[in-house]
């Protein structure tokens, strides 16, 4: 479960590679610059500046869509060299609205971007896992790399069957939150980590309850298991089996 949940760092790519386009669809060479600034200029086929075009950048990326002033404005496509590419709405240059970013290995980003960064959406991973929420602007204070990641109301869809849905903050779940398994097992409380480590109340489908805390989504720390004909057995628990008292 830890693995799975890590993958939700695969949405910083997302805004990375947004991040990317966005510089590569500055304002464009052939329209606005001269030779010896920055990159060469697009060789572009179509009507621009304002218009329908087809244009092939340096490094091998292409561009499909409308321009406007000399800016991919409107709809259109964006195939990188990599085999990634990005299709949906642009303004002044940067995805704007509704769109759909996929990676070359299947995994995909579809929903609302703002300024070229995801703000709600879909993330669909290869392995038909998903996370579907609110996402924010954040900065990393390590590295200083600025994206988007799941922060928020939002919800992760194991390929298991089993759930975690309630608040995100910085691309982790971090907050309430409730994990329902695909056993009918059901845990409420604080979330804290990718990792699923909490403090929570659980109902199992024997009518057994567990108060106290979970590590990678299972009883592990203090906690008392409640049966159910109400017996308390406090105790420390590790890896979901008691421990010692």
């Amino acid at each position: 479960m830890l693995g799975s949940m890590q993958k939700l760092a695969r949405a910083i790519l997302v805004a990375a590679a947004i991040g990317g386009a966005a510089n590569l669809l500055s304002p464009q060479p052939s329209m606005a610059q001269e030779k010896g600034e920055g990159k060469r200029p697009p060789f572009c086929q179509g009507n621009p500046p304002t218009g329908r075009v087809k244009c092939n950048y340096e490094g091998g990326d292409n561009y499909e869509g409308n321009f406007v002033n000399g800016l991919p404005d409107g709809s259109g496509v964006y195939v990188y060299a990599n085999g990634d590419r990005y299709e949906g709405q642009f303004r002044k240059g940067v995805p704007n609205g509704r769109g759909t970013f996929i990676f070359k290995d299947d995994a995909r980003y579809t929903g609302v971007f703002q300024d070229g960064s995801m703000r709600s959406g879909t993330v669909v991973f290869p392995n038909g896992e998903r996370y579907v929420g609110d996402f924010a602007v954040v900065r990393n204070v390590q590295t200083d790399v600025i994206s988007s990641q799941p922060a928020g109301r939002g919800q992760f869809f194991y390929s298991n069957g089993d759930r975690y849905e309630g608040q995100f903050f910085a691309g982790s779940p971090f907050g309430p939150g409730v994990l329902v398994r695909v056993d009918g097992t059901r845990c409420s409380g604080r979330f804290f980590n990718q990792g699923l480590d909490a403090s929570v109340s659980c109902t199992f489908p024997n009518g057994t309850r567990y108060e106290g805390e979970l590590r990678q989504g299972v009883p592990h720390g203090v906690g008392t298991m409640i049966d159910a004909r109400g017996r308390r057995f406090p105790g420390v628990f590790r890896n979901g089996k008691p421990g010692v008292s």
